[in-house]
């Protein structure tokens, strides 16, 4: 899959632009705070329906503007073209099209526009938080089956229910065994969308992992070996169960703590509190691994899920790269922009001319960006 062309308008400091991209590299030089990630946030809206860097609808709308609107044409790998336009407002709802048809719903986009965006923050899926790992599994595995994703949002909505529950009896010092009774209610559809989740989680990390180490390996030749272990917070979901059994299993867990999530007035089990693992050598990059070492395994994990989504669904993701190759030797960059432009288009951004100095790639198109416009450079 690859962008044909964008148009974008009234988005945050951008000069309203028309761009031709090229089906192989296309390179965005400017200094900081010039607009570079902004385009490449408007150019990725259409993929989510929303920015990959958090921001509201609100935000992206440019200062004095009512509204902002991204057109992004695209050719996907068996010829057939895709239109995609999004609308935002200041103060009202977004709109999304594909061929003109309205996309009612921000789930219907998933997977119709399939890319693997890294940015700065990327690198704290080796060293931050639990739920920056478990947002980058479930985004991934929403791409790759809308049925994960449908299961995620039951579940995020009976968790939901059943925090409020709990927090409003534990106010109003509700009987303990009335409570349990009515979280047993959530508890059952928990257990059941839990069940599936958790089994697409591991197998998703055990497919993963190879491609992962293998792009490590490539990136820095005799290095350790790079894993990628899921760590799921239920027990069950640890005994090599499947199916009802599982969804069985975690029910009598969930039942078990009942007490402990009455006193405590908040859910205290449940895919929501999962974890993944990234290990070098053994040793877990998160705390322990260099700025480099964590760079270079986030990277490795963003395009193993690329190499993942090309063989689930015979699809190369349109790769973009955000201040990307800081932290990196040269000699690692200049494998890295050969491996990918071989088999994805690749968006970069840069501030530093050096990162990609003396890389003429075939197709290679460049662009200036200073104040929010947009020049090519012949």
């Amino acid at each position: 899959m690859w962008l044909l062309e964008a148009s974008i308008e009234g988005f945050r400091n951008l000069i309203p632009s028309r761009l031709v991209l090229s089906p192989t590299v296309n390179v965005f030089h400017g200094g900081n705070g010039q607009g570079k990630s902004n385009l490449l946030e408007a150019l990725n809206y259409p993929a989510l329906g929303r920015s990959y860097r958090g921001a509201r609808d609100d935000d992206m709308v440019a200062a004095g503007a009512a509204q902002a609107h991204v057109a992004v044409s695209c050719r996907t790998d068996n010829g057939d073209h895709i239109l995609f336009e999004c609308g935002m407002e200041k103060g009202g709802p977004g709109r999304l099209r594909i061929d003109g048809e309205p996309v009612r719903r921000r789930a219907d986009l998933v997977g119709r526009m399939a890319t693997v965006v890294f940015e700065p923050q990327s690198v704290q899926l080796a060293a931050g938080a639990p739920e920056l790992r478990r947002s980058f599994a479930d985004q991934s595995l929403s791409v790759l089956d809308q049925a994960y994703f449908r299961r995620l949002m039951n579940c995020h909505r009976a968790l939901r229910q059943k925090a409020a529950l709990l927090r409003d009896a534990r106010r109003a010092g509700a009987s303990p065994s009335r409570v349990r009774a009515e979280a047993e209610i959530w508890n059952r559809e928990i257990a059941r969308e839990a069940a599936a989740l958790c089994e697409s989680r591991a197998t998703w990390a055990r497919e993963l992992d190879p491609r992962a180490a293998a792009i490590y390996a490539e990136m820095d030749p005799g290095s350790a070996c790079l894993k990628f272990v899921y760590l799921p917070s239920l027990e069950a979901c640890r005994r090599g169960l499947a199916g009802e059994d599982l969804a069985q299993e975690i029910l009598s867990e969930l039942d078990y703590i009942g007490p402990h999530e009455v006193r405590r007035g908040r859910p205290l089990a449940g895919p929501h509190l999962d974890d993944f693992q990234l290990l070098l050598g053994g040793i877990g990059l998160r705390g322990y691994g260099s700025r480099g070492e964590a760079r270079s395994a986030a990277l490795a994990l963003k395009l193993a899920h690329g190499e993942l989504i090309f063989a689930q669904r015979r699809v190369r993701p349109i790769l973009i790269f955000d201040d990307v190759f800081s932290e990196l030797d040269k000699a690692r960059v200049r494998r890295l922009q050969q491996e990918c432009a071989a088999r994805h288009q690749l968006l970069i951004a840069t501030a530093r001319p050096d990162d990609v100095a003396g890389w003429k790639p075939d197709g290679l198109r460049t662009w200036r960006v200073e104040g929010g416009r947009l020049e090519e450079l012949p």
